[in-house]
């Protein structure tokens, strides 16, 4: 109790100097899209006090859903629908409802200040559908390319009010539960939105493959240098 009373004011930077962050390597125009308008220092300590991390970690696989990197406004996004019932939680619904406007904002700001968990070995085209679908997308189902939302290299996108997730690096399990739950009719934002129309497309099978080859691609972080996309543009 002491040593908290002493250095208590210094724990949110003496954090982050520990942490690490990449954003000091971004652009002003790449801060503001991905951090938005929370403050990474102040939300390093209220990630921790809130009790994110038991579950979300910073940059270990938990299991869960993996938030580093996320573009901020989808994440506040995401804690409003939470907050307002339009999606739901035993858990995170309740807490998001109780959190403070400023204090949803640091914490998304860190989130995604966070460098992505590395991809689990990178997998080059399979021989599934999977690259094709990503890069291009099937015309003969009206399904559009997934980088046309979510980035080239699938590390989310924040255009004007629109936010996107990283879908690269994000957690297999994940990826293939929130497909299958917007296939079977789950809101996904708007009343009829487009990620309800193209999973009701795919199939088991499709879902599957295209959430595991997701899960192994390596995400470019802004500051860092791209890796090298394993879907290659020759892939149709």
């Amino acid at each position: 109790m002491r040593l908290r009373t002493r250095y208590g004011r210094w724990l949110p930077l003496l954090w982050l100097m520990v942490i690490g962050t990449a954003a000091a390597d971004w652009s002003d125009e790449e801060r503001a899209d991905r951090i938005g308008v929370g403050t990474v220092e102040r939300g390093a300590a209220k990630a921790r006090a809130a009790g994110c991390l038991g579950c979300h970690g910073d940059q270990a696989d938990t299991g869960h859903v993996r938030l580093s990197a996320q573009p901020a406004a989808y994440l506040l996004a995401q804690l409003d629908r939470f907050a307002s019932g339009q999606r739901r939680h035993p858990q995170l619904s309740a807490e998001a409802a109780a959190l403070a406007p400023d204090d949803a904002a640091d914490i998304t700001a860190w989130f995604a200040s966070r460098e992505p968990v590395p991809a689990v070995g990178a997998i080059e085209d399979d021989g599934s559908n999977s690259a094709r679908l990503f890069l291009h997308g099937d015309r003969s189902r009206d399904v559009i390319a997934c980088r046309s939302c979510h980035g080239d290299d699938g590390g989310g996108a924040v255009s004007g009010s629109d936010s996107y997730p990283a879908l690269a690096g994000q957690a297999d399990d994940y990826l293939r539960a929130r497909l299958r739950s917007w296939r079977a009719g789950a809101p996904a934002g708007a009343p009829v939105s487009v990620m309800n129309l193209i999973a009701r497309t795919l199939g088991d099978a499709e879902i599957d493959a295209l959430s595991a080859w997701l899960a192994r691609q390596p995400r470019h972080f802004p500051g860092s240098p791209a890796p090298p996309f394993t879907a290659k543009e020759s892939v149709r």
